[in-house]
């Protein structure tokens, strides 16, 4: 089922069956500068790919509508 959390000032989509360790690893495990990274860098780019400590993948995406969504990778 697809979530919508708030998160360091950006809303951030994800389903949370697939992609919810994915938000937990930027919202636990990283401080605020770390997942700003993230976040630009998706802006830039349109996505930015990360991994948690697990070595799960994931990604942020910024869409063109500028919504952010975390996707599983794996």
């Amino acid at each position: 089922m697809l979530k919508r959390d708030y998160l360091y000032g950006y809303y951030v989509e994800y389903d949370d069956e697939v992609a919810y360790n994915g938000f937990t690893y930027l919202r636990d495990r990283l401080d605020h500068n770390e997942v700003q990274v993230f976040f630009n860098e998706a802006s830039r780019r349109g996505r930015a790919d990360f991994e948690d400590d697990y070595g799960r993948n994931y990604s942020l995406v910024k869409d063109d509508n500028g919504n952010y969504t975390i996707v599983s990778r794996d």
